[in-house]
């Protein structure tokens, strides 16, 4: 009996051995720094599988930290994953780039095109990775951001002219921020709380989620609203434009006005103004004060 005891124990010492063995984790530290101030400076970031969070601070340097996680079946698969999956950071002009690193991707840092790159032959079985980026940024610093897989896009405290955030399967959170604004979620929510009211025409869209503004007091658009399965709501006072459609206005016990529609409608908040384009297949706009 005590001789079975003693091979389980070493069978379990080994089992966790081996698990150890295919698995590799790395923190990767970068630290960069705009020419000048400019308006004009863009943080770009490029993501496949993992979040980006980024943060406006009071520094003037962009720290970069990617905390990578890869996974192979077995040893060879996980050396080879180590040896073709990086984050790396360039920088052309007044762009800092901060991106994944793999054989079937490519990225021109002069041109700033990121994508597919088709001339590899590269099979998502041989081993799995995670790449996790948090930045921090001067606050003014504009933003481009996006991510597929297995990940959120959040940004707290920017406060830009220009912040374009794309996420496919993850959600996209902008806390506090300023600045025109493009959003794009096609399968969960997109939550948005402004520290300064939108002044330029911005555009939000979504496949299959949400869409949550909040904006500081008097404020004033023009709402262009198009969707299939959906409904927005406000608590601010509104005037509905000429209509190609019928809407119909009724009352919500959770939120103060609700229109329902079926297809392209607009109609203005306050006394109208900046321009806000909503466009969802299967989800809800509020927008509230």
């Amino acid at each position: 009996m005590n001789s079975i005891k003693k091979i389980s124990l070493c069978l379990c010492l080994l089992i966790v051995g081996i698990v150890q063995a295919q698995r590799h984790s790395e923190t990767i530290n970068e630290e960069l720094k705009f020419p000048s101030q400019s308006a004009e400076n863009l943080l770009a970031v490029y993501n496949v599988h993992g979040s980006v969070e980024v943060e406006g601070y009071n520094g003037n340097t962009v720290q970069v930290v990617g905390d990578l996680e890869i996974k192979g079946n077995n040893e060879r698969q996980l050396n080879q994953g180590k040896a073709e999956i990086s984050m790396k950071v360039a920088s052309h002009e007044d762009i800092i780039y901060v991106y994944l690193d793999s054989p079937y991707t490519k990225f021109n840092p002069e041109t700033g095109r990121y994508g597919h790159n088709n001339n590899n032959n590269w099979s998502g079985n041989r081993y799995h990775y995670k790449l996790n980026i948090k930045i921090k940024v001067p606050r003014n610093t504009n933003l481009e951001l996006s991510a597929i897989n297995q990940g959120a896009i959040e940004v707290h405290n920017v406060q830009a002219k220009d912040i374009t955030v794309s996420n496919i399967n993850g959600p996209i959170t902008l806390e506090n921020i300023a600045g025109k604004t493009y959003v794009n979620a096609l399968n969960k929510d997109i939550n948005i709380s402004y520290a300064k009211n939108p002044t330029e025409e911005s555009t939000y869209k979504s496949l299959n989620g949400d869409i949550n503004i909040s904006v500081q007091k008097g404020f004033n658009a023009d709402v262009a609203f198009k969707t299939l399965n959906g409904d927005i709501y406000t608590n601010i006072d509104t005037k509905l434009k000429p209509s190609k459609i019928n809407s119909t206005k009724v009352k919500s016990g959770k939120k103060s006005t609700r229109y329902k529609m079926n297809a392209d409608t607009e109609f203005s908040i306050g006394n109208g103004g900046v321009q806000m384009n909503f466009d969802l297949l299967n989800g809800d706009v509020t927008i509230k004060e």
